[in-house]
């Protein structure tokens, strides 16, 4: 009788232990599912990073670009203003405004009419 109850407490065990290794085995390929997921997950931010960050370099080479030729083209209209003595003129009254001179002093300067430096005088003023 001693050798059944031994037997039969000795299935239970086994039958426990089997059952805990189930639960083992089965939370084991759960962890391993869940870490191909965050692999998956890894790989794709990876990708995405790489992408912006090619799309970074080729933004800052297009604007390196239009800097160079917003620089290009400023010095072409300095060249131009400075080429044509009417621009000059008017350039320096302009300038000679934007430092406080008065109507006076910017017609006997420049050689302007009246209602021109009155005129370049309210641009300026309207712009400020």
């Amino acid at each position: 009788m001693l050798e059944a109850i031994a037997l039969g407490l000795s299935l239970l065990a086994l039958a426990v232990a089997l059952a805990g290794w189930r639960q083992a085995r089965r939370a084991g390929q759960e962890s391993e599912a869940k870490a191909t997921a965050l692999k998956g997950q890894l790989d794709s931010l990876r990708k995405q990073m790489m992408e912006l960050h090619t799309g970074a370099i080729g933004m800052g080479q297009r604007l390196q670009g239009v800097e160079a030729h917003a620089q290009q083209l400023g010095d072409r209209q300095q060249e131009l203003t400075l080429q044509d003595p009417d621009r000059r003129l008017y350039s320096r009254a302009a300038k000679m405004v934007e430092l406080g001179a008065d109507l006076d002093e910017v017609m006997n300067e420049c050689e302007l009419p009246k209602a021109e430096a009155e005129l370049l005088i309210s641009l300026r003023k309207g712009r400020s």
